[in-house]
């Protein structure tokens, strides 16, 4: 959760790595090219902004700059496409190829961080308001996935294209179909490095 400016500045670091744009000046110089990460990337930046005020929103500053980026923030979900639950993602949220069509929606419980949504992507309740997803670390949607319900995906997780997650995924697979099962497992990222020695 982001309560300071020290917070702010770390994942919208990382976000911005994660989405291919790097320094303050890539940032620039994408916005002048009109790259295609830039846009669900400026969304996101504004995201962690007015997540970080609303987090603070115990003073008038705090209070006032809540609904500025409130308003800019639904304003840029409504041009591109893309709506988020704040304070639901951890730093390093990528969201990819929003030109491709479908948008992105992410409205779970929880999410890690370094994870991906592809266009068409859609995380949400069933029924109840709390029956929404809990999401690890590194897992990334396919374009066109789906994930419903009070569920739990684990961690080094890939849901494959138009998969629909309906039940509990273990941590490292790769996951498709309707509904979705296990294609194949993954190599835990710990696992892959060199021995010592080499």
């Amino acid at each position: 959760m982001i309560k300071t400016r020290e917070d702010l500045k770390f994942y919208i670091r990382e976000d911005a790595k994660r989405n291919d744009i790097g320094s303050y000046w890539g940032y620039l110089l994408h916005v002048l090219l009109g790259g295609e990460n830039i846009r669900p990337f400026r969304f996101i930046r504004c995201m962690r902004y007015y997540e970080y005020h609303v987090n603070n929103s115990d003073n008038f500053y705090h209070r006032v700059m809540y609904w500025y980026y409130r308003l800019k923030l639904t304003r840029m979900g409504a041009k591109y496409s893309i709506w988020v639950k704040p304070n639901t993602c951890g730093y390093g949220l990528r969201i990819m190829h929003i030109s491709g069509g479908g948008g992105v929606r992410v409205a779970a419980n929880k999410v890690g961080n370094y994870c991906g949504f592809n266009c068409g992507v859609v995380v949400g309740r069933k029924g109840e308001e709390d029956c929404r997803p809990f999401i690890g670390d590194h897992v990334a949607f396919g374009p066109g996935a789906k994930a419903f319900g009070k569920l739990h995906i684990g961690n080094n997780v890939f849901v494959a294209a138009n998969g629909v997650v309906t039940k509990d995924i273990p941590d490292n697979v790769i996951v498709g179909g309707v509904p979705a099962k296990i294609i194949k497992y993954k190599t835990p990222p710990e696992a892959r490095k060199a021995p010592e020695g080499q």
